[in-house]
């Protein structure tokens, strides 16, 4: 793990890809409804400004569109230009930010095929789980339901898990081996199913991990409160509510900000962590060397991998 932290600590540069591959995470938007028992009307006013002017929903519905296609597309070459930059670091090459993006853009189709066919193969599975357990509560069956539900778990919760690893795998055959994104997913697999307790053992060992940047963002509370306490109440004192609520707003930009700049860094340190472990299980072992001449296998361009699959993608 030091090596990870080494390659993470001395090349900050790769921080900012960090952050970007880290906006992946904002596609996961949740829906929130009003519960009918708590009873909060939306103001009148409000919808019939909206019914009056409907070009505004959809220059907003446009704007939000964008917005979340240009965070995966930059999520996607951040994922590149991680593992290329690492991987060069790790062999002591020539790295840079340039050269970086240039390999997240160069392996764009790849790992977006992959984060693709992924996000699908999850979808398939709600779709083809969920409804059962859903029309079942629907008809007030709950015994039926409750069994269902954990049936349900029972084969979704481990199909997440391999998602995950053919993700983490994929994208990493991908780019260090070259190989196409279905190659790249078989390979992914067959490495995981090889390796499955050493893989799972690494992803616990993650666990802790986030749990202490965790008490980081907590312990950040206190200088934060610290800070904007004073202000807040002097603010108060002078703009009123008005002057604690943009007080409020600020320490808690404040906080999301330091947030961000930990999952960033350790973004990086994770996929650094990944591409370590992937060279240890994934190179073939070393052969002792025998009198007769046999033909030497070669490594595949760039890459210190020997012969994992030589397919080209």
């Amino acid at each position: 793990m030091g090596r990870a932290f080494s390659l993470t600590w001395k090349n900050r540069y790769l921080w900012w890809f960090g952050f970007f591959a880290m906006l992946s995470n904002i596609g996961c938007l949740n829906y929130f409804q009003n519960n009918p028992e708590k009873n909060h009307p939306v103001p009148q006013g409000f919808l019939e400004n909206i019914s009056q002017h409907p070009k505004w929903i959809v220059i907003g519905i446009f704007i939000l569109v964008v917005l979340i296609i240009t965070l995966t597309i930059l999520s996607i070459i951040s994922r590149g230009a991680l593992i290329g930059g690492l991987d060069k670091l790790h062999r002591d090459k020539p790295a840079s930010f340039k050269i970086s993006f240039r390999a997240g853009k160069k392996y764009f189709g790849r790992i977006f095929f992959i984060a693709f066919f992924s996000g699908f193969f999850i979808f398939l599975a709600l779709l083809i789980l969920a409804p059962p357990v859903a029309f079942l509560f629907l008809n007030h069956n709950y015994f039926l339901g409750s069994i269902m539900t954990i049936l349900a778990l029972f084969i979704f919760l481990p199909l997440i898990v391999l998602i995950a690893f053919l993700r983490i795998f994929g994208y990493l055959y991908a780019v260090l081996g070259r190989l196409s994104p279905w190659s790249a997913i078989e390979n992914a697999y067959g490495l995981f199913r090889k390796n499955i307790a050493a893989s799972l053992i690494m992803a616990i060992f993650f666990i802790p991990i986030n749990l202490f940047i965790f008490l980081l963002a907590v312990l950040a509370l206190i200088p934060i409160a610290l800070t904007v306490l004073p202000l807040g109440i002097l603010l108060f004192i002078f703009a009123g509510t008005l002057g604690a609520m943009i007080t409020g707003v600020f320490g808690l930009m404040l906080l999301a900000i330091f947030i961000i700049f930990l999952r960033a860094i350790l973004e990086v340190f994770t996929q650094a962590v990944w591409i370590l472990f992937f060279y240890e299980i994934a190179s073939p072992p070393e052969k002792e060397t025998v009198p007769e001449s046999i033909p030497e296998t070669k490594p595949l361009p760039e890459t210190g991998l020997s012969t994992i699959n030589s397919e080209k993608g």
